[in-house]
């Protein structure tokens, strides 16, 4: 989840959004060279539903050597049901496909925070990249089993029931799936620091979590080539799902792009910028960035998995050194990230006008001024 910025044309450097701002990276090439990854490992992650705590340490072992040099890997055989995403895919076409007229009745700008459809357009007025967001809400009955005693009264998602009422229910159906599948992902990772596996809980009791569907539009012209901003994703980590064609490019040690190949009902993976902080560093939160091709539409469905929005995200004790990496408010980090892509929403108008600045975001933007999420 990033923020979109002119890319300086520069042969020796790649430039990026983290969540520090913009950033840049030389090319590193011959002598200069460090020794670093050039493709994306694979982990089999059947062993999260063993009984046996023995293999879910494997697995553990796997996923932080994974983490630590790479910062993104492959999950093959996930616990989600490879029907429910087939469905979800057809359903999410099916969206895209709708009349512009029936898309923009759920613009983001018409939920207080952020979700719904949203497009980028080039110069010339074709779309280049389409997107539809969701997230907590917990005026929802779908998320009443996850949503950890919270309630609240004013919605907050957007969804084409009218146009489209099967898209909801194809949608819910795999974030279901993925959500319980997350959760259980908290354990890997303790594990995966060294810690008991319910060590880190007490930070995800409500988790942010997010889904923001994307299509990268089919174009017309040869020299078109459609992409999303160099960026790396804060909160916890990813789950990414490609289907018949990829185009996702990891950044290395070098400012190399390396390709992440599709794998058919298999998740790409990423660790984020909190995990890094939590980690202090030992875990990546890796540059990457969708290369398309402008003769065939690419669609892909991340889930994104973050802390409870009032965690102060800081070093753990056993990482801690001279040099620390600095805490950061996971709710804040979260409304920054949700507002950066969306410069004409109402809330960033409505923080203009009180004088404040980005910086100055917090969760409470999300809900507008209305009643926050309370225990039920």
């Amino acid at each position: 989840m990033g923020s979109e910025f002119a890319i300086p044309d520069d042969p020796d450097r790649v430039f990026f959004y983290s969540s520090q701002g913009r950033e840049s990276r030389p090319i590193l090439r011959g002598k200069d060279a460090k020794t670093t990854f050039d493709s994306i490992p694979v982990i089999d992650v059947s062993s999260i539903m063993s009984d046996n705590l023995e293999e879910r340490k494997r697995l553990a072992a796997a996923v932080d050597r994974a983490a630590s040099e790479v910062g993104f890997f492959y999950f093959d055989n996930p616990p989600v049901d490879t029907r429910k995403m087939d469905t979800a895919f057809a359903a999410i076409k099916k969206l895209f496909a709708l009349p512009s007229k029936e898309k923009m009745k759920v613009h983001v700008n018409n939920s207080p925070n952020g979700k719904g459809y949203a497009f980028r357009a080039q110069e010339e007025g074709h779309i280049t990249n389409e997107s539809f967001g969701m997230g907590n809400d917990y005026t929802e009955p779908e998320q009443a089993a996850t949503s950890g005693g919270m309630t609240s009264t004013f919605p907050l998602n957007r969804w084409p029931d009218e146009a489209l009422p099967e898209f909801r229910a194809a949608i819910y159906e795999y974030w279901k799936e993925v959500h319980a599948f997350s959760r259980r992902l908290v354990g890997i990772f303790a594990l995966a620091l060294g810690l008991d596996e319910h060590a880190l809980d007490h930070m995800f009791q409500e988790p942010l979590t997010d889904v923001t569907i994307q299509h990268y539009c089919k174009h017309p012209s040869d020299s078109y080539k459609p992409a999303l901003t160099p960026h790396s994703d804060y909160g916890a980590f990813t789950c990414l799902l490609q289907t018949e064609v990829g185009g996702l490019e990891v950044l290395n040690a070098n400012a190399i792009w390396v390709p992440v190949p599709l794998r058919e009902h298999a998740f790409v993976m990423n660790t984020g910028s909190h995990f890094e902080i939590l980690s202090n560093g030992r875990w990546k939160a890796t540059v990457h960035r969708v290369s398309g091709r402008g003769d065939i539409d690419r669609y892909s469905l991340p889930f994104f998995w973050g802390f409870d929005p009032t965690t102060v995200v800081t070093p753990l004790e056993k990482f801690r050194g001279e040099t620390n990496l600095e805490p950061e408010l996971a709710g804040r980090e979260f409304a920054k990230g949700t507002f950066s892509t969306k410069p004409d929403h109402p809330v960033v108008a409505e923080m203009k006008a009180r004088g404040l600045e980005f910086e100055d975001y917090c969760y409470a933007n999300l809900l507008h001024g209305k009643d926050p999420w309370v225990k039920g």
